[in-house]
């Protein structure tokens, strides 16, 4: 099984963003890098926490104008909070830490482009379906468009512990995994990686940014995203219902 990171396994470490990494992410979302590590920080009284994976957008991510965490998910956790009458504390996190931190105790609800499955149905609770969204590869214009079946014979970036990184393992291909999309799309303009697969609304913006650099194929799965709820937290879990239900299910 491959490392984490091509970095990690030859034990060098993240490198600095090249000039046009930082272009990139300047016009997708900003340094969500950057962003304070808030996790750690003991739970305050009479407010809701919600663990984040905040480079997602439209659905979770920080907005580089206002330093402010934009999203449909934050927008469905804000309205539960105010529905319950309870204040909203929002800690950014790596996608992987968002069902530890639910299961430790350390969050109430969880959020990021989270897709609903069986296998997460067992150890959270989860809020009825509020959109559907799918995957794709984002590859370098003028090279062959990536496919599942092409992706076998290369070098495919993926984030650690989503959906996309389990479908790619069960289609044979062993990806290299990276804790937050903007390290996997640095790999692909360093050149570490020959694509990335990813939410298709991201990658899209990614291109969109990219000034011709990048491209992106058609869907190549589809899943329905929901808020990821503690259990034993059935008012919670009421309020994000009717949160989704009153601003409509995409």
């Amino acid at each position: 099984m491959r490392p984490k990171s091509d970095d990690t396994r030859h034990g060098t470490g993240i490198r600095p963003f090249s000039c046009l990494m930082a272009l990139f992410l300047a016009a997708w979302t900003g340094c969500e890098k950057n962003a304070p590590k808030t996790q750690a920080n003991p739970r305050p009284a009479n407010v809701l926490v919600l663990a984040a994976a905040t480079e997602v957008p439209p659905y979770s991510y920080r907005d580089p104008a206002t330093g402010e965490y934009r999203g449909i998910d934050i927008e469905i956790a804000q309205a539960a909070a105010k529905k319950m009458g309870l204040g909203l504390e929002i800690r950014s996190m790596p996608f992987a830490a968002l069902f530890p931190a639910l299961k430790a105790g350390a969050a109430d609800f969880a959020a990021g482009a989270i897709t609903i499955t069986e296998g997460r149905s067992r150890d959270v609770a989860f809020s009825i379906p509020y959109a559907t969204e799918g995957a794709a590869f984002l590859y370098r214009i003028g090279e062959r468009p990536p496919t599942m079946i092409t992706a076998e014979s290369l070098r495919v970036a993926a984030i650690d512990s989503m959906t996309h990184d389990f479908y790619l393992t069960r289609h044979g291909i062993d990806p290299f995994r990276y804790p937050i999309f903007e390290e996997a799309v640095e790999a692909l303009v360093s050149g570490k990686v020959d694509t990335v697969f990813f939410e298709r609304s991201s990658v899209l913006r990614m291109a969109r940014a990219s000034n011709g650099e990048f491209a992106v194929t058609p869907l190549e799965m589809r899943e329905h995203f929901g808020i990821a709820i503690r259990k034993g937290l059935p008012e919670l879990k009421a309020a994000v219902d009717a949160a989704i239900k009153e601003r409509g299910a995409r």
